[in-house]
């Protein structure tokens, strides 16, 4: 049996846009650039363009997600970044 130490993590993210598409194109991007394996994404759409996206990430032990969320949370066409749930997988 694994031990906690090798389990894979499940980190949700919720960031708030006010550009949805950019915002999104440069999540994207981010979890591609920062070797992440993206396992869930959802963006609701308001009817000026900003939007409510939440995505989830498999992310190895060795990374904080508070430092992802910070560094998600760097670009100007989000207005915020939240963690809103984690758990450990059965890896």
């Amino acid at each position: 049996m694994p031990s906690a130490a090798c389990r894979a993590s499940s980190v949700v993210f919720r960031a708030i846009a006010t550009d949805s598409l950019a915002a999104a194109s440069q999540l994207l991007a981010d979890v591609q650039r920062f070797g992440l394996q993206m396992v869930e994404f959802r963006m609701m759409v308001d009817a000026e363009g900003g939007a409510a996206i939440d995505f989830g990430i498999d992310a190895s032990p060795d990374r904080d997600p508070a430092v992802l969320c910070s560094r998600f949370a760097r670009h100007p066409a989000l207005r915020s970044v939240e963690i809103v749930g984690t758990s450990v997988g059965q890896s």
